[in-house]
C-alpha cells in the first residue's frame, strides 16, 4: 500500500468512522491519540455490518421512477404517485407498502417508524471496481460513471466520503436538489436536505477530515478491488464508452463536482402520499 493508502486504512477505522458500518474486523479509534487495543477479527472482513442506515440523501429528481406516472405498453404504472412518493426504505418493507415485498413476519411491523429511511449497508468491497479500459470512478478520467448510495445521488468516491464529513456543516441548506444558493456549489459547499429526516444516522455529517484525509480514504477504498472474476468470466467485456472531460473547460470536471453539469431542479414538492405516509404504524415524526 501507497502512504495515502495506508493513511486512509488509518482514517478509515478511526476519524472518518467508517468501520462502525462498513466493519473490517478492527475496532474504531476516533480521538486523536486512542489506541485500538481490540483483537483483530479472524474471518474475511466483509466491509459491511450487513445493517442498515439513513445516511440522510437528498431526493435525486434525476431518478426516472419520479417520472413513471403513466401506463407503460402492458398497463402497468411504476410510480402512480409522482413526486409525491419518498422512499422509507425498510420502513416500507415492514409495512408491506407500496412497491415492497410482503413482511415475512408481521411482528416486525410496529417497528417500521424506527426505521423508516434506512436503507441496507453495503459492503465497502469493490466501491471502486470499473471495466478494465475506464480503469476508475473518477473525473477527469476516462472513467467509469457510477451511482452511489440506493438513489444514485452521490456521482464519485470523493463526493461520498464528502458527503459523510460535511453533510450536517454549515454546507446543510434546507432546499432540494437544483437549488443551491447562488455562491455555493451543490456537492461541494451545498448538501440538499435529506428526503427523510427521521433516524437520521448522526455517527457521521460532521466528522472535521481535511481535502486531503478525504482524498487518502478514497486511496484506500479504491484498495478494496478483489479482481474476483469467477463466475463472471465476462466481467472485464465492456460495450460502453468510457467517460472524459476537460478541467480547463468544464468547471465540473473533477470528482468532487462530477455530475454537476447534469443537474435538474428538483419541481415543487407535492406532500408525502398517504398510500406512502398514511399506512399505519405512521411514520413518527410525519414526513412532509
Amino acid at each position: 500500500m501507497t502512504a495515502d493508502e495506508k493513511a486512509g486504512f488509518q482514517l478509515f477505522n478511526g476519524k472518518g468512522n467508517c468501520n462502525s458500518c462498513h466493519v473490517d474486523g478492527r475496532g474504531t479509534a476516533l480521538t486523536p491519540g486512542q489506541t485500538d487495543n481490540t483483537n483483530t477479527g479472524s474471518a474475511r472482513p466483509t466491509f459491511t455490518c450487513f445493517g442498515s442506515a439513513n445516511e440522510g440523501l437528498p431526493l435525486n429528481p434525476r431518478d426516472a421512477f419520479y417520472y413513471q406516472t403513466t401506463p407503460d405498453f402492458f398497463g402497468f404504472t411504476g410510480n402512480p404517485f409522482g413526486f409525491g412518493y419518498r422512499d422509507l426504505g425498510m420502513g416500507t418493507f415492514l409495512r408491506s407498502g407500496f412497491g415492497a415485498a410482503p413482511n415475512p413476519n408481521d411482528t416486525w411491523t410496529p417497528l417500521a417508524p424506527m426505521v423508516d429511511g434506512q436503507f441496507q449497508v453495503s459492503s465497502a468491497r469493490n466501491v471502486a471496481m470499473a471495466p478494465l479500459v475506464c480503469p476508475t470512478t473518477e473525473a477527469p478520467g476516462p472513467f467509469f460513471q457510477k451511482e452511489f448510495f440506493h438513489n444514485g445521488y452521490i456521482k464519485s468516491l470523493k463526493q461520498l466520503v464528502h458527503f459523510y464529513n460535511t453533510r450536517d456543516t454549515s454546507f446543510a441548506q434546507p432546499v432540494t436538489s437544483g437549488h443551491c444558493a447562488a455562491g455555493t456549489i451543490e456537492r461541494v459547499t451545498c448538501w440538499p436536505m435529506p428526503e427523510v429526516r427521521n433516524n437520521l444516522d448522526t455517527t457521521t455529517g460532521m466528522l472535521g477530515l481535511t481535502d486531503t484525509e478525504e482524498n487518502q480514504i478514497v486511496a484506500f477504498l479504491m484498495t478494496l478491488t478483489d479482481g474476483f472474476t469467477r463466475p463472471y468470466p465476462d466481467i472485464n467485456t465492456f460495450t460502453g464508452v468510457c467517460m472524459t472531460c476537460n478541467p480547463a473547460t468544464d468547471p465540473n470536471c473533477s470528482p468532487s463536482r462530477q455530475g454537476n453539469g447534469s443537474l435538474i431542479p428538483t419541481p415543487p414538492l407535492p406532500p408525502c402520499a398517504s398510500a406512502i405516509c398514511g399506512v399505519a404504524p405512521v411514520p413518527n415524526p410525519p414526513i412532509p
